[in-house]
């Protein structure tokens, strides 16, 4: 089955609305901690399903650990924490999520050797984007003010990664 014109929009359209909620933290980085905390409790929620979608989508096709299932059920659990008690998450929201970015750096970084073993020429993006994630995590334990901006650099790579994904999804099922 040729499926090289195919293109995964629900990916696309996920990359799309992380891109456009990185941006809203660049131009507005004073908006209270509380606010972020919603707008990152539905990223990860948004972020998680999908993720869990795509592991039984194509977990034989690319040989998915069961890591990768998990790596979605966090990010649903972190959603829900976020979006149900903002006010108490919001006090520990800096570690929370650098522990979370460090966790998706080295599952993506993971991803991508994989990937690249696959002969798929994707792998070179998803590490680029590994160790951002991880870099970003450690500077939230280092320096915590600088929550609003790296998390909006982070959130613009994962939606700029979903967006690369979701249209290459036909070239990397062509093996």
């Amino acid at each position: 089955m040729d499926t090289t014109n195919k293109h995964d929009w629900g990916l696309v359209i996920a990359g799309v609305l992380l891109v456009i909620c990185s941006m809203f933290f660049l131009f507005a980085p004073g908006l209270a901690l509380v606010t972020i905390t919603v707008i990152a409790g539905a990223a990860f929620l948004v972020s998680g399903i999908f993720d869990i979608v795509n592991y039984f989508r194509f977990r034989r096709a690319m040989d998915l650990s069961g890591w990768a299932l998990a790596y979605g059920a966090l990010d649903i659990v972190l959603g829900i924490l976020f979006l149900v008690n903002p006010l108490v998450s919001a006090g520990a929201l800096a570690w929370f999520i650098g522990a979370f970015f460090i966790v998706f750096g080295v599952f993506e970084v993971v991803g991508a050797f994989k990937v690249r073993n696959m002969g798929a020429s994707m792998w070179g993006w998803m590490l680029f984007s590994g160790i951002v994630g991880a870099l970003c995590g450690l500077t939230f334990f280092i320096a915590p003010a600088m929550l609003g901006v790296f998390l909006s650099v982070f959130i613009l790579m994962r939606g700029a990664s979903l967006i690369f994904y979701g249209w290459n999804a036909g070239k990397a099922m062509v093996a």
